[in-house]
């Protein structure tokens, strides 16, 4: 995501001289959001964080479980170990050593099917959001419309600042969703 939007902002610097030459209107009319922002105030991003939040609880009950097995067993090792023969302390730390490979492998899966969940959750809004800036930028005959949180924009006034605007849209069209999906 974060290379999508650095890419249109690159873009954009690129096509704003492009626009003035050709003769696109005597001043490009220019805007900004904060997508971050939207993602973390919008009703559907707070849906998508708490049902984020949940997956991320889960499996970390999950690994809890095992780590205290891992524990437990460390232990016992420790408080065994001068009473065990040398090869049954080499089998038992064996058996320690592949089961805490497994958990290792089992967090590094959790790991990335949260960040599959969080990039698949992110995504669904930001198509929804992109559809309600091109309709903002049709209307307010915005020629480029930059995203703020990537750092492109060193400055901009306020007045140019669309978030709350594409924010209220969106809160509003997923109220009407929700209202007719019932």
């Amino acid at each position: 995501m974060k290379k999508t939007i650095s890419m249109m902002a690159a873009l954009t610097f690129i096509l704003i001289p492009w626009l003035k030459a050709y003769g696109a209107g005597s001043a490009a009319k220019i805007g900004y959001i904060d997508l971050q922002k939207i993602l973390l105030q919008s009703n559907e991003g707070k849906k998508a964080e708490a049902e984020f939040k949940k997956q991320v609880e889960l499996r970390e009950k999950q690994l809890k479980g095992k780590k205290q097995e891992l524990e437990g067993m460390q232990k016992s090792i420790e408080a065994q170990s001068s009473l065990l023969s040398r090869d049954a302390l080499m089998e038992k730390q064996a058996e320690f050593v592949k089961k805490r490979d497994a958990f290792l492998k089992l967090a590094q899966e959790y790991d990335k099917e949260l960040q599959e969940k969080n990039g698949e959750l992110t995504k669904k809004i930001l198509l929804r959001v992109q559809g309600i800036i091109t309709t903002i930028g049709k209307q307010g005959h915005y020629s480029v419309i930059l995203e703020k949180s990537q750092g492109g924009i060193l400055y901009a006034p306020s007045s140019e600042d669309l978030t709350d605007e594409v924010l209220d849209m969106f809160n509003k069209q997923t109220a009407k969703t929700k209202g007719t999906d019932q």
